[in-house]
């Protein structure tokens, strides 16, 4: 039980996360008529400071516990409420006001929510290496987490389909500001009330708060403990590829719901349907991965899951070269293309965290956990803040204008070409990158 109450966390802080991956971008250019540049520079600075925050929140929360929760449950404790709050002000932008002003607004709301998402995931990621009990355990506490986080990555999907519809005042749903407040509201409630949950129930009993000895806070220290993670190799070369898995998302989740609003024509609906068949081929094939990896090893399925997506995301690039000679057979067979995109991406949700939890728990490296979950976040959130300031950079590079619904066909090529090559260019780099890893089985 206490799998599903930690598994509660993912689905928390992922109904947030997830809002902004895949509606900010959309929304400050779309919506607030915000330069592509401008947006990239934003977000850009937000996911530094999340990085930073990472190897700060990390070292505190190996060192400094606070309260009664202990050196994990506490910090998160504080991170739900502020997550909840933090992300209904980051919608709530009013379109009337100076541009100036706008982009002071998101990037305030952006640190604070970035802040308290960091204080939450850092912990909980070290909380569950923590909970593990063995090499195989850790897969399938990675697995039920991953499970729920993809829950949490569905909910702003429905979300998207129940508050944007398509209306006489909005034709194309996505541009109403409106419907973004409303989403804000009800993902922050489920994150409060998931997070709240998880902060309460999923504890490690063998931790002794009494016991834990309190360390002075030192920036020194903190850059030393970075360091030392990085100048071990083996940990360097799963970070690398975590970081370039990562930086597949970026592209999918920032430019896909413009790649489909724009150059497929699709509507809010079948936007959300087709979102919704991503998901469920990534969550559904969390047991074939778990199979898979207990068959064989975690690298041999992780390179596996890659190949098949790099191989569904070929597909989704055919039907959208022959869209036109397809007709409305296209959507279908996008759909079925998505899925199987979902499907081989299943396995980057579980298993490169679960290979990076097995070598940190390994050796003399289990009284810093937070600290190592800490660097291989601040390090993917350095890439994602270069690829976020790339992607608003390309966008007006391809002329996208934000005021006008309809695209010229450069834009829609461009598109086109911003989602395919940067997602898979990232995943052949990742998949050798893994590939030239030596896994090994730590029992503990």
């Amino acid at each position: 039980m206490k799998k599903i109450f930690y598994g509660f966390g993912g689905l928390s802080y992922s109904v947030i996360s997830q809002t902004m991956s895949n509606f900010f971008m959309f929304f400050a250019t779309s919506v607030l008529h915000l330069h592509g540049t401008i947006v990239g520079i934003i977000v850009s600075i937000s996911t530094l400071w999340d990085g930073l925050s990472d190897t700060i929140v990390g070292y505190l929360s190996d060192t400094r516990p606070i309260g009664k929760l202990g050196r994990r449950n506490s910090y998160m404790l504080i991170a739900v409420i502020g997550m909840s709050i933090s992300n209904i002000l980051l919608w709530c932008v009013p379109n009337d006001i100076h541009v100036v002003l706008k982009i002071v607004w998101i990037l305030i709301a952006l640190l604070i929510v970035e802040t308290f998402n960091t204080m939450f995931s850092t912990p909980y990621t070290a909380l569950g290496n923590e909970l593990a009990s063995s090499y195989s355990d850790r897969t399938s506490i990675n697995a039920v987490s991953s499970i729920f986080y993809l829950l949490g990555v569905v909910i702003p999907s429905i979300l998207f389909f129940i508050f944007l519809p398509d209306t006489n005042e909005y034709p194309v749903g996505q541009l109403n500001p409106k419907g973004y407040v409303w989403i804000a509201l009800v993902s922050s409630a489920i994150c409060f009330i998931f997070g709240i949950i998880c902060t309460l129930c999923a504890r490690n009993s063998h931790e002794s708060v009494k016991n834990t000895n309190y360390k002075k806070f030192s920036i020194l220290k903190i850059l030393k403990s970075f360091s030392a993670v990085v100048k071990n190799n083996r940990v360097r070369r799963l970070m690398i590829g975590y970081i370039l898995t990562s930086v597949a998302t970026v592209f999918l989740c920032s430019v896909g719901l413009h790649f489909f609003t724009y150059a497929m024509f699709y509507t809010s609906s079948q936007i959300t349907i087709l979102l919704l068949s991503l998901m469920l081929g990534t969550i559904i094939s969390q047991p074939l991965w778990i199979w898979i990896s207990s068959k064989f090893n975690k690298k041999s399925a992780l390179i596996f899951g890659i190949v098949f997506t790099i191989i569904s995301v070929f597909l989704v690039i055919v039907v959208y070269l022959f869209r036109v000679e397809l007709e409305e057979s296209s959507y279908y067979l996008m759909l079925v293309s998505i899925f199987a995109c979902g499907v081989g991406s299943g396995s980057l949700y579980s298993l490169p965290t679960s290979m990076y939890g097995d070598e940190i728990m390994s050796g003399n490296n289990s009284n810093m956990v937070a600290t190592f979950s800490g660097a291989l976040t601040f390090s993917g959130n350095i890439a994602n803040s270069i690829t976020q300031l790339l992607v608003g950079v390309l966008l007006d590079i391809i002329a996208f204008d934000p005021i006008h619904d309809i695209q010229s066909l450069s834009v829609q090529t461009g598109l086109a070409l911003i989602l395919f090559v940067g997602v898979q260019s990232s995943l052949i780099l990742a998949c050798m990158v893994f590939a030239s890893h030596k896994e090994r089985k730590i029992q503990i």
